[in-house]
């Protein structure tokens, strides 16, 4: 296999997990004819791209015994993604329900009569010698072959440039997503416009006697392959763009959370396992049900005093706090003065409660009735997503953390 054989099997590749990322958006939609048009649209793109490739135009060659049966197979795979591109965009744009019907049967009237003529072309002609890279210009003066490389390559400029004036002409009116995947398909038309060009100019070429194939064999191959993810991704992006940020989040809040987990994890026996194949967001919901069952677990031993001296311990580190006055209180409930900046104020309050924390773990493992502390305190940072951030951050990096874990540790020795 060349690196030219591997430019077809990438976007196929990536046109695959594009639909997978679609399906997982669909959320159980399977009736919605945009999502299913979508679905149908990608599939059709990654077959199309993995039988375009010369080693796989030579094994459905070899296997059906016919030479260069792959060509009208994979002409009539274009022009069905030809026409699924035209009813997808006419279904997302919408409109009367009688006029989008309309539209939608011409196009797959015509596309059907496309496919019938490329299908009964290729009966017709006569092409014993088998091409896996320059067929097109190998028979341009092929009788019935000639015609039906040409029926193909017109059929499919005809979607391209239809396409393209439904989208410029929709772009100015809607914004977003929907802009952001209107514009990639216009870059993406733009691309196999330049494919089409090469093409006519190595097929003309050939009729009048010189050798551009160059412009078919070398130059085409990575213009489509471009073009065809573009596009695909133009119209997946308004579907899959928002479940796509939400799992990148959820996925970042998952690593940072994961010493909070790490710290919690085992003291309740969690309600499902997760998998590796499983959506970050599924992740996260497990990852948040877990520390919470700890935080409640630790709840009855979480030892205020300890709060009190790892606030003091950080509040000694950090110059510029004063003494606090009584009539003003932080958000986490610790008072707060003019002279001590607030962020640092609200910093010692989270490393404290970590602090809290981390020793009310040490407790709870040191037997199955651990001694409860003389005054209870309460984790507040948990009821704030980005508090509980802050907290698993300190869990993992504070050395104030750190040293209120060992003395607990002691103190548990000591105990036993």
């Amino acid at each position: 296999m060349t690196a030219m054989d591997v430019v077809f099997y990438i976007p196929g590749v990536f046109l695959l997990v594009t639909a997978a990322f679609n399906l997982s958006a669909m959320k159980g939609s399977w009736r919605d004819p945009l999502m299913a048009a979508s679905i149908s649209v990608l599939l059709i793109g990654a077959v199309v791209c993995i039988l375009s490739a010369p080693p796989t135009i030579s094994v459905v060659n070899a296997l059906t015994g016919i030479a260069n049966f792959s060509a009208p197979l994979v002409y009539s795979g274009m022009s069905a993604l030809s026409a699924c591109y035209l009813v997808l965009m006419i279904a997302w744009r919408g409109g009367a329900l009688e006029r989008v019907a309309r539209a939608t049967r011409l196009v797959v009237c015509v596309y059907g009569l496309v496919i019938i003529g490329i299908v009964t072309l290729f009966a017709l002609a006569h092409v014993p010698v088998e091409r896996t890279r320059d067929l097109d210009t190998y028979y341009a003066r092929t009788p019935y072959m000639r015609e039906m490389i040409l029926l193909y390559l017109v059929s499919h400029t005809a979607a391209t440039a239809a396409l393209a004036g439904m989208c410029v002409s929709w772009l100015r009116k809607v914004r977003d997503l929907t802009r952001t995947g209107l514009t990639l398909i216009v870059v993406g038309v733009l691309f196999d416009l330049s494919y089409q060009l090469a093409k006519y100019a190595a097929i003309g070429a050939r009729w009048s006697g010189r050798d551009w194939d160059f412009l078919s064999t070398s130059l085409s191959p990575p213009l489509v392959a471009v073009a065809g993810v573009t596009v695909a991704a133009g119209f997946a992006l308004p579907r899959v763009g928002p479940s796509t940020a939400n799992n990148f989040r959820a996925w970042r809040r998952c690593r940072l959370l994961r010493p909070l987990w790490l710290e919690l994890r085992d003291l309740r026996t969690p309600l499902a396992d997760t998998h590796w194949w499983d959506f970050p967001v599924v992740r996260l919901v497990q990852q948040e049900i877990t520390i919470l069952d700890g935080v409640l677990v630790c709840s009855p031993y979480l030892d205020n005093e300890v709060r009190r001296a790892a606030c003091s311990a950080v509040r000694a580190q950090a110059p510029r706090c004063a003494a606090p006055a009584p009539a003003a209180f932080s958000p986490l409930g610790s008072p707060a003065s003019a002279p001590c900046d607030r962020a640092a104020l609200d910093h010692a309050e989270i490393v404290a409660e970590a602090a809290m924390l981390a020793a009310a773990r040490v407790r709870v493992s040191s037997g199955p009735n651990p001694e409860p502390p003389a005054e209870v305190g309460r984790l507040r940072s948990v009821t704030q997503p980005h508090l509980m951030v802050e907290l698993a951050r300190a869990l993992s990096s504070s050395p104030v953390v750190a040293e209120a874990r060992r003395r607990a540790a002691r103190q548990r020795v000591v105990h036993d």
